[in-house]
C-alpha cells in the first residue's frame, strides 16, 4: 500500500508539471496570423454626398461613397431624424437619429441652418474611419436628379424595350460593340464600348417596316407648376457612317424625342412625337457624318410637364449603320 501511494504522488506531480509548462507556453507565445491570411493594408475611407429632396428641402438624401467598407453607421445628431422610402416612393421619417443603412434620408425639422452629420465606415475586420461634415440646409428648390437606366447600353437593350401594337419590333435597337470610347462618367475608355445601333432595316420614316425598332424609357423629372418652370437637358453621343449609299428622302438622321407621359404601348408613345404626328417636348434630328467610331456629343433642353412624367424615345432613318451611346437626362443648372 505504501508503494502505491508513492506512485500516485509521483504521477500527480508529473501532471502538474506538464500543465504548468503548457500554461507558461500559452502565456508567453506570440499570436500568429492564421495560415493564408492577408494583412489589412487598405482600411476603409468614409465619404458621402447629400442633396435635398424636391418635395421638402428639410429632407436630405445621403448617398454613401465610402470605399473598402462593408457596414456603416450614420449619426445625424440631436436635430436630425432618419427617414426611409417606402414601396410607393413616399419618404417616411421616424424618431431615430442613427442608422446602419448604406444609403439613407434624414429630416432636419428646424429647417434652414447648419448641421453636423457623421458617417463611420467599417470593414470586415472592424477597422473603421469616421468623417463629420457640416451640411447647410437652405430653403430653395432643387430639381430631381434623373437616372437613365442602362444609359451606356452595356446591358444591351435592357430597360429600352416596349411592345408596339402596330407590329414594330419591341427590342429598341440592335446592340453594338462599336459604341463610343467615352465611358458614362465622361472618362476615356481607350477603346470602343457597347452602344445602340440602327440601320435601314430598323429605321422609321420612309424606311419603316415590321422590323423597325424604337428605343423607349420612361423617367420622372421635377414637375413644372404655376410658380416654377423646370428645365432639363437630354444629352447623348452619336455617330453616322459616311459610306456611299442611296439615302432616303429624309437623309441620314438619328432622332431623339422627349414626350410627355408614360406608356405601355410603344406605338401610342411614338404618335406623341413630331414624326409620329404629335408634339414632342423635345425633338432632335442630328445628321453629321463623321464615320464609324467618330462620336459627337449633342444636347437639347425641354420643359418638364406638370405631371413630371416623361419618356425618352430614340430612333433613326438611315441606309447605313448609325450609333448612339451615353444617354443622360439632368436638370439645367
Amino acid at each position: 500500500m505504501k508503494n502505491m501511494i508513492i506512485n500516485i504522488s509521483k504521477t500527480l506531480r508529473l501532471t502538474l508539471t506538464i500543465a504548468a509548462a503548457a500554461f507558461v507556453s500559452c502565456e508567453f507565445r506570440p499570436e500568429l496570423p492564421e495560415p493564408g491570411s492577408i494583412p489589412d493594408e487598405t482600411p476603409p475611407s468614409a465619404s458621402f454626398e447629400s442633396i435635398p429632396t424636391a418635395e421638402d428641402f428639410r429632407v436630405i438624401r445621403f448617398t454613401n461613397t465610402s470605399s473598402e467598407a462593408t457596414h456603416y453607421l450614420w449619426d445625424f445628431g440631436p436635430d436630425g431624424v432618419v427617414c426611409v422610402e417606402d414601396e410607393d416612393g413616399t419618404i417616411v421619417c421616424g424618431t431615430e437619429t442613427t442608422t446602419t443603412a448604406e444609403n439613407t434620408y434624414a429630416k432636419f425639422e428646424a429647417g434652414e441652418g447648419t448641421y453636423a452629420v457623421s458617417l463611420t465606415a467599417l470593414d470586415a475586420n472592424n477597422a473603421s474611419n469616421t468623417i463629420e461634415v457640416e451640411i447647410e440646409i437652405i430653403d430653395e428648390f432643387v430639381p430631381l436628379p434623373v437616372t437613365v437606366l442602362n444609359g451606356d447600353f452595356e446591358d444591351g437593350s435592357d430597360n429600352w424595350k416596349i411592345s408596339f401594337s402596330n407590329g414594330w419590333d419591341n427590342n429598341g435597337f440592335e446592340s453594338s460593340s462599336d459604341g463610343s470610347n467615352t465611358l458614362y462618367d465622361g472618362s476615356d475608355n481607350g477603346s470602343k464600348t457597347r452602344g445602340a445601333k440602327w440601320n435601314a432595316t430598323r429605321s422609321v420614316g420612309s424606311l419603316a417596316s415590321s422590323n423597325t425598332r424604337v428605343a423607349y424609357q420612361p423617367v420622372v423629372v421635377s414637375p413644372s407648376s404655376d410658380e416654377r418652370t423646370v428645365e432639363y437637358i437630354l444629352e447623348f453621343e452619336y455617330a453616322i457612317k459616311d459610306d456611299v449609299a442611296t439615302d432616303p428622302a429624309e437623309g441620314r438622321v438619328v432622332i431623339a424625342d422627349i414626350v410627355s407621359g408614360h406608356y405601355t404601348d410603344g406605338w401610342e408613345a411614338y404618335q406623341q412625337t413630331d414624326r409620329g404626328g404629335g408634339t414632342s417636348l423635345l425633338h432632335m434630328e442630328v445628321s453629321e457624318r463623321k464615320g464609324k467610331g467618330n462620336f459627337t456629343v449633342v444636347t437639347g433642353e425641354f420643359t418638364a410637364p406638370e405631371s413630371g412624367l416623361v419618356s425618352i424615345m430614340l430612333s433613326a432613318i438611315t441606309p447605313v449603320d448609325v450609333y448612339v451611346d451615353n444617354v443622360k437626362v439632368y436638370p439645367v443648372n
